[in-house]
């Protein structure tokens, strides 16, 4: 089974899963408050699927019975979603009873998010007159995928006549949550020395290390 998807992906597995996931429905129907239409439709669909497979299984099947059988698994499909979407997420179902279902488990843990550790390297290239675009990613990595926890990169940058000391210099400020990001500047300040530095900044607004302060030239 996907553990992306608690459907089976095969037919012949979805034949015993769904049997297994109504005949569990068909038990626990009262104490769940599901009505017993919906009970007998989920027995019936997931009846009606296993009778269809094992006729399209047959060496003497045709393209009529393979299409019945097709149009049968996405009824079932979709009953079992609708009712695992709505019904059974009643709270009086427990996390025993889910698995016994052949459903995933509720994720109650929350992964903390990491401060950054890494810092990111930045690129800067003429897009056109007064505008630079800047092309960032991890350190080392020629991926553009930012790290875990990290929802963008915190640009700082300023136009100065002299290369500045460190990052405090450097008054202006962005978030860049995709790469690349255009920055534009005024006519004033083409032929102009623009300095930048970018650190990583995770969901919660913590920042990771700075990266080396860059310059440019404002086209």
């Amino acid at each position: 089974m996907s553990t992306k998807d608690y459907i089976p992906g095969k037919d012949a597995e979805l034949v015993a899963w769904s049997a297994n996931f109504a005949a569990q429905v068909a038990e626990n129907a009262r104490e769940w408050d599901i009505p017993a239409e919906e009970s007998n439709e989920q027995q019936a669909a997931a009846a009606a699927f296993a009778e269809l497979h094992a006729q399209a299984d047959n060496p003497a099947k045709n393209s009529i019975i393979v299409a019945e059988k097709n149009a049968a698994r996405e009824t079932l499909v979709a009953l079992i979603r609708n009712l695992a979407g709505f019904r059974l997420k009643n709270p009086v179902i427990t996390d025993a009873q889910r698995i016994a279902m052949g459903l995933h488990v509720r994720d109650t843990t929350h992964t903390p998010v990491p401060v950054p550790v890494t810092r990111p390297e930045i690129d800067i290239d003429v897009l056109d007159v007064r505008r630079l675009k800047i092309v960032f990613h991890d350190m080392g990595k020629d991926s553009k995928a930012k790290p875990y926890g990290v929802n963008g990169a915190v640009i700082v940058y300023a136009v100065l006549d002299t290369p500045p000391a460190d990052t405090t210099a450097l008054t202006r400020s962005l978030l860049a949550t995709r790469t690349p990001h255009t920055i534009e500047f005024t006519e004033e300040e083409r032929g102009k020395t623009v300095y930048f530095a970018i650190c990583w900044q995770n969901e919660k607004g913590e920042r990771g290390p700075w990266s080396e302060i860059e310059s440019a030239i404002i086209p």
